[in-house]
């Protein structure tokens, strides 16, 4: 990471169904049994990294449909819950291949820590201007600088230096084991929490406020 940045505190995520609070390390699953089984797929035979990291990109970018939001409905014995921006994990965007920018940068997060340690590979949350500035998220890698692997869209190369990228401003890098916030970039709303302010919208007040779930 090239940017200075502070270790925070995990953020609890209600972007799943119910209310469900998820710590936000934990949509990157490398030890998932269907993300180590495409792993395996993907790179079997491969034996440089740099070529392993870009087929597990190409899958991810060209084989799960981007939409800028994933609606998800679940109904359980009658009673249902809709998600208008709904985060899925790992394993399930492999199996319904459609994903926001989001669960497209979990997923490849999840497949590339299956060859990279923790200190190298971590899904980065943040802006993008290009045209109007707006939230997004990528993956960013340390091979050994900090690369850009932008899961969207399939026609860009598959690792850009972070240097060059400047329409790419993190503000939340994280992966399974650790989440770190750039140095002001953050709000510090309430007094534990660090988020942009777009990434408020997902944050579970209940279990920032030492509420109980309804």
């Amino acid at each position: 990471m090239e940017n200075e940045v502070i270790a925070i505190d995990d953020q609890p995520i209600a972007a799943s169904f119910f209310g469900e609070g998820r710590w936000l390390t934990d949509f990157i699953t490398p030890e998932a049994s269907d993300v180590q089984e495409l792993f395996k797929q993907l790179t079997k035979g491969i034996t440089d990294s740099t070529s392993r990291i870009t087929a597990c990109w190409k899958w991810v970018a060209c084989n799960v449909r981007y939409v800028p939001f994933v609606r998800g409905k679940i109904v359980i014995n009658g009673k249902s819950s809709v998600q208008r921006d709904f985060w899925a994990s790992p394993s399930m965007t492999i199996h319904t291949r459609i994903g926001n920018c989001a669960t497209k940068s979990f997923l490849l997060a999840s497949l590339l820590r299956n060859e990279l340690s923790s200190d190298q590979v971590y899904c980065a949350m943040g802006n993008l201007y290009n045209g109007k500035p707006g939230g997004h998220a990528w993956v960013a890698v340390e091979t050994p600088i900090e690369q850009i692997m932008e899961t969207t869209v399939p026609t860009v190369p598959p690792l850009v230096p972070a240097r060059t990228a400047t329409r790419y401003e993190a503000v939340h890098y994280f992966n399974d084991a650790a989440v770190y916030a750039v140095q002001g970039k953050t709000q510090l709303l309430p007094m534990a929490t660090c988020y942009s302010t777009w990434l408020s919208d997902y944050l579970n007040w209940a279990y920032i406020e030492g509420q109980k779930q309804s």
